[in-house]
């Protein structure tokens, strides 16, 4: 009985090796500071999105401190109708964002943009790239097995 138990844990092991690494590819190893957090000025302000066949959205975003930028998501135009928040922070070296229970971490940040990998809750990339003061790019990156869907909006500053 001590053999078989000592190869089942054996085996467990081994086969948890390759979801661990599995786990932390992608992952973010880069330690940012709040002089590259600054670099993320460029999405204060409030935004409409738009993308060729998909629907507009709408987001608000206000930097609360050197190393927090609260994000609001609307239903509408008008930015009356609220469905959600967000998160873009600075913590221990790692830029994060979150969306409910979804997190991604930064693996670069420039003065043109910032690229996210998925993390907890999540499974899509995502890049943000400034084109300009009133505008800039977010570039979705989902699917699996060569399937991947692409979306890009621009965003493009509302006046509210």
């Amino acid at each position: 009985m001590q053999c078989f138990t000592g190869m089942l844990i054996g085996l467990l092991a081994v086969s948890a090796v390759p979801r661990l690494a599995e786990a932390q590819r992608g992952q973010p190893r880069t330690a940012f500071a709040v002089s590259d957090f600054a670099k993320l000025r460029f999405l204060e302000g409030t935004w409409t999105g738009t993308a060729p066949g998909e629907r507009t959205y709408y987001e608000r975003c206000r930097f609360a401190d050197d190393t927090t930028v609260e994000i609001t998501y609307y239903g509408d135009s008008t930015f009356t109708q609220e469905t959600g928040t967000g998160r873009l922070y600075l913590s221990v070296g790692r830029i994060f964002h979150t969306m409910g229970p979804r997190r991604w971490g930064a693996t670069h940040v420039d003065d043109a943009g910032v690229y996210f990998v998925p993390q907890a809750n999540a499974q899509n990339t995502f890049a943000w790239s400034r084109d300009s003061k009133d505008e800039w790019t977010a570039t979705l990156r989902s699917g699996f097995g060569g399937h991947d869907r692409v979306v890009v909006y621009t965003m493009r500053r509302a006046q509210p």
